[in-house]
């Protein structure tokens, strides 16, 4: 890559990874950035980073409302609210089981069990048991 050259890397908003191995390579900045607000209109949900021919970032081009909705305080309160209502529902429901003498765990270990035996090539799946 020459001097005046710049390299656009696409990546997903949400995970922040990038979506493709090989850059797409530009002549000049502008074409670049003109290059990323097309690829934002058309997909929100894709970002695009400029890198100079150092190898330094140069511009990031993403969604504003899709980048917030993933990331910042948002998208954290919604990840702690999430996580507080399943820390909440599992331990009601090993308490629930506690309370019935843990029956309800043994059919869940022999259901898993089951499970896994059908996917195996042992004779007993092939026996249908």
């Amino acid at each position: 890559m020459s001097e005046s050259q710049f390299a656009v890397f696409h990546f997903d908003v949400k995970t922040m990874t990038m979506s493709e191995s090989k850059p797409l390579v530009f002549d000049t900045f502008s074409v670049a950035q003109a290059h990323c607000r097309e690829q934002i209109v058309s997909d929100p949900t894709q970002g695009c980073r400029i890198y100079n021919h150092d190898g330094k970032i140069v511009q990031t081009f993403s969604d504003e409302r899709t980048y917030t909705q993933h990331h910042g305080k948002p998208a954290a309160k919604r990840s702690l609210i999430i996580g507080v209502i399943c820390l909440l529902v599992g331990a009601s429901s090993v308490a629930l089981d506690a309370w019935l003498g843990w029956r309800l765990i043994l059919g869940v270990l022999l259901g898993v069990r089951f499970l896994w035996s059908e996917q195996s090539n042992s004779p007993a799946a092939s026996l249908g048991c």
